[in-house]
């Protein structure tokens, strides 16, 4: 599979530039059901590859939809850019050694059998009054890098991806989405039928009730599924480039305080939870963790070759490219938030509480300043443990105040996706948000 990237490396040399590649072949299966019924199967293979030239202190790219291509003509398209842009870019520097011996983990190689495809249409059986689809998909990635002078390195992944979309039917129609992730569709699936789909089919059962007349309660945990995302909304601040660029209001403020005592943010590309775990980021450089804030304090950004050299400090290791092969980009792999102090993932005795289920909208918020207001299902919950439907809410506040004023978190971590990157934050117990109808 690397004949490709050595003929483009030598076409490069011919041209007395120098020149990277990177190529991806994907195989993805994917398998919806509802109702207990199969709607749709599908099986595709894609692939990518991409050049970056370097020539006379111009930098270039070129991208193909096609895996390990051989074509001279990618290195040629980059070439015209690198000229079209000379004087940019320092050389590159000189490519890392990839991860020793033993460090990376095994990869799995997860596909969808009969006997899954069974598993998953009769979880979808549902009792009367509740819908639910559920799409599977198996993901099997391989992904390989070239630079002159060495032998082109590459790795696998395996990622086995359920969502669930629950719909109930009372005097109302209660919603709840979710995503689970794993290596091996077995386990995905047990967690599915053991916790995931009673929970949710019991969230969307009240929240199809009517809507409780008052909106009265002492206490707010934002659930997983929201935290999460308003999390994602920070990531921008946490990165060199946006730093470099003036955009991120984390810039100067290493080592202050920026959440809450007991506050960690950790992206680990190699972490056991991570499905898609890689030895090194799609620039070659070797992957680690990253702790970002540590109890409460800044003390890294996220970055790549080109912010790195730019802001003049930092390491690179998180330079990813998108499904089409786009030039990478600084991006977190998998980003956790993890909480030191516990209340627990029931209210405090004899407080009343207002679960945040459910949010909509959070992509329309202000990724730089932090800013939101989003629409969202919610429930309340009596002392007794009654529960509610509480309505269509909304919520607004600012998410970088929000992480300062963490109480506490609820033990039921959530991940949200984008492409290669996933995102983990536990509930939230909080206070200083605006609430209303």
């Amino acid at each position: 599979m690397s004949d490709g990237i050595q003929a483009l490396i030598a076409e490069a040399a011919r041209q007395a530039a120098d020149c990277e590649v990177w190529t991806a072949h994907r195989e993805t299966e994917e398998v919806v059901c509802r109702g207990g019924v199969v709607e749709r199967r599908s099986d595709v293979e894609s692939g990518v590859t991409a050049v970056t030239v370097w020539l006379d202190g111009g930098e270039g790219y070129a991208v193909r939809a096609l895996p390990d291509s051989d074509d001279p003509s990618l290195v040629h398209s980059a070439l015209e850019v690198a000229r079209a842009l000379p004087g940019r870019l320092p050389p590159p520097p000189a490519a890392e050694p990839p991860a020793p011996p033993g460090t990376a983990r095994a990869a799995t190689s997860p596909a969808l059998g009969e006997k899954t495809v069974h598993a998953v249409r009769e979880l979808s059986t549902a009792a009367p009054g509740l819908d639910i689809e559920l799409r599977v998909k198996a993901e099997r990635s391989t992904v390989r890098l070239g630079r002159p002078g060495d032998e082109p390195r590459g790795y696998h992944t395996g990622l086995v991806q359920l969502q669930a979309r629950v719909t109930a039917t009372a005097s109302g129609t209660g919603f709840v989405a979710h995503q689970m992730y794993g290596s091996a569709a077995n386990d995905v699936l047990a967690r599915a039928a053991d916790v995931d789909l009673p929970e949710i089919c019991a969230l969307a059962t009240v929240l199809a009730g009517p809507p409780a007349d008052v909106l009265e309660y002492d206490d707010v945990l934002l659930t997983g599924w929201v935290a999460v995302k308003l999390l994602s909304l920070v990531i921008p601040a946490f990165q060199w480039d946006t730093v470099v660029e003036g955009r991120s209001p984390l810039a100067g403020k290493w080592g202050e305080s920026v959440c809450a005592d007991g506050v960690d943010l950790v992206d680990d590309p190699t972490s056991a939870e991570y499905p898609l775990a890689a030895p090194w980021d799609d620039e070659g450089t070797p992957t680690r963790a990253v702790e970002l804030v540590q109890d409460g304090r800044l003390q890294a950004f996220l970055g790549h070759r080109h912010s790195t050299r730019s802001a003049g400090a930092g390491r690179a290791g998180s330079g990813w490219r998108g499904a089409a092969g786009e030039m990478p980009r600084v991006q977190p792999s998998h980003l956790s938030l993890h909480v030191g102090q516990a209340l627990g993932d029931v209210p405090r005795p004899g407080r009343r509480l207002l679960r945040v289920v459910q949010a909509n909208g959070v992509h329309t918020s202000n990724g730089i300043t932090g800013d939101f207001s989003i629409g969202a299902n919610a429930l309340l919950e009596d002392p007794d443990g009654t529960r509610r439907n509480a309505g269509n809410v909304t919520v607004a506040g600012n998410v970088f105040d929000l992480l300062r004023r963490i109480e506490g978190h609820s033990g039921t971590v959530r991940t949200n996706r984008s492409h290669t990157s996933f995102v983990a934050c536990p509930g939230l117990w909080v206070h200083g948000l605006t609430i209303g109808r």
